[in-house]
């Protein structure tokens, strides 16, 4: 069963249980769903509400978006997961020969990297939910301005943590190109992180 098919109780147990997956990442991009689904829910209860007739085209791309970004999350969820259980095949492949060998180096530098990418992914996606979050908290529905503000909260956590299994596996890739690149784009999204969450949590202080 896919995880994001299963109830929540068995998927928390399940990252509970000494199985490594589901792990870190598939937890990122989780808490990247729930950050995008608090967003969608504001622009939902926005709809239609008395006062806020002026921002109703706004609120409509404002779901449209937080959906995709929530559904793709939890695509990303299972591929985490998938790509594990790849570079653990990978580590598992014959090395008697030298061309076995040579083989197996190269499946697992190409399963590292695909690890690193698909929490990269979910690390840039999330970031986008600080747009979302802001125009949730400013112009949405205002009793729900705190659900708004934890779609936020709950951005920069699932980016941070997919950051990090990104360069846990950065450090065994062998490609310096590969890892400065993706270090760069890291570098140019974090260091953002706590101004965004900090001006959108003002918006209630």
């Amino acid at each position: 069963m896919k995880l994001v098919e299963q109830r929540v109780i068995d998927f928390v147990a399940a990252t509970a249980s000494k199985a490594p997956t589901p792990g870190g990442g598939a937890i990122a991009a989780l808490t990247a769903a729930t950050g995008a689904a608090l967003a969608e829910m504001v622009a939902n209860l926005t709809f239609g509400k008395k006062g806020y007739e002026a921002v109703q085209t706004e609120m409509e791309e404002l779901q449209a978006k937080a959906e995709a970004i929530r559904k793709r999350m939890l695509e990303l969820s299972q591929a985490d997961a998938d790509v594990f259980n790849i570079f653990m095949n990978a580590l598992g492949l014959p090395k008697n020969t030298d061309e076995e060998k040579a083989a197996r180096t190269a499946a697992i530098q190409q399963a590292y990297k695909d690890a690193a990418m698909v929490p990269f992914e979910i690390g840039e996606l999330a970031n986008q939910i600080f747009d979302l979050a802001e125009l949730a908290s400013r112009k949405g529905n205002q009793n729900l301005i705190t659900d708004g503000i934890i779609a936020a909260i709950n951005a920069r956590a699932a980016v941070k943590s997919a950051f990090l299994n990104v360069r846990i596996n950065l450090s065994g890739i062998k490609d310096e190109s590969f890892v400065a690149e993706l270090t760069s784009k890291m570098y140019a999204i974090e260091k953002d992180l706590d101004v965004k969450e900090s001006s959108i949590i003002g918006l209630y202080e």
